[in-house]
């Protein structure tokens, strides 16, 4: 499995604090069956606390530590953008980044509100040759509200990844219950982690969400979340209608227009 969305670096955001738990982490994601990693600190986190150069040097320290320790877990660069007004501009100036160098970004929306420069911003960020990837809708207010509002991101190009541990309810049972339904209706693209610590609910599993997903939308669907769509992200492969994932069977709820 391949792992785009992992708070893992340590002393950067809300992650973890120490290396050491970092590197349980990595271990942890490992034997849950994930080959690659993205780290993507919050970007407000990396300007205000540290700096690009030093998350790429804690990638290096752990990469190399995975290298002799023997652990077969690779760690790439990434991001979890905050959506503002000046993203664009962020980008010009490093300080908002995609995913190691690829065409594809993580874009957080806020949780309460959806703000009205949403859709401006996200196509600016297009013109400039980024396809955001909008990171966990299903826990977003205005989105379980108007789910039309996913439909739409998705219909202008944007890409939508849950968390593993929104699938198995552990964000509570409505979070789940809409999760499962935006997966019945073809609005997820993506599975990752989205983990924070080696320890309790946020920990870097996903084969309990891919299993959990299987259910939901057939074992083809489910595969293509944690694996083919990932594997085409970090390579900066670009994603047709075709290369993306659909349910085996769609929900027939009906809360879309």
């Amino acid at each position: 499995m391949i792992d785009i969305h992992a708070h893992i670096l340590p002393g950067v955001d809300d992650g973890p604090l120490s290396m050491e738990e970092s590197m349980k982490m990595a271990r942890l994601a490992y034997e849950d069956g994930t080959k690659m990693m993205v780290a993507t600190p919050h970007n407000r986190d990396v300007v205000s606390t540290s700096s690009w150069p030093d998350v790429r040097s804690l990638v290096n320290q752990m990469n190399r530590q995975l290298d002799s320790e023997g652990i077969d877990l690779r760690l790439l660069l990434g991001m979890e953008n905050h959506l503002e007004m000046d993203i664009p501009d962020q980008l010009e100036k490093g300080l908002a980044v995609p995913i190691e160098n690829t065409q594809y970004i993580l874009v957080e929306l806020p949780f309460e509100v959806y703000p009205f420069y949403t859709d401006d911003v996200l196509s600016q960020i297009q013109l400039r040759g980024f396809r955001p990837i909008i990171v966990h809708p299903e826990r977003t207010n205005a989105i379980q509200e108007d789910p039309q509002i996913l439909v739409d991101l998705i219909a202008k190009g944007a890409l939508s990844q849950v968390t593993s541990d929104s699938i198995l309810g552990r964000f509570g049972k409505n979070v789940e219950e809409f999760t499962k339904e935006i997966l019945k209706q073809n609005l997820v693209h993506i599975i990752a982690s989205d983990c924070h610590t080696a320890y309790g609910s946020r920990k870097p599993s996903m084969s309990e969400g891919l299993h959990a997903a299987a259910k939901v939308v057939g074992h083809l669907a489910a595969d293509m979340m944690v694996n083919d769509v990932p594997d085409a992200v970090v390579n900066d492969r670009k994603l047709g209608v075709d290369d993306l994932p659909k349910a085996a069977k769609r929900s027939m709820w009906g809360f879309l227009s």
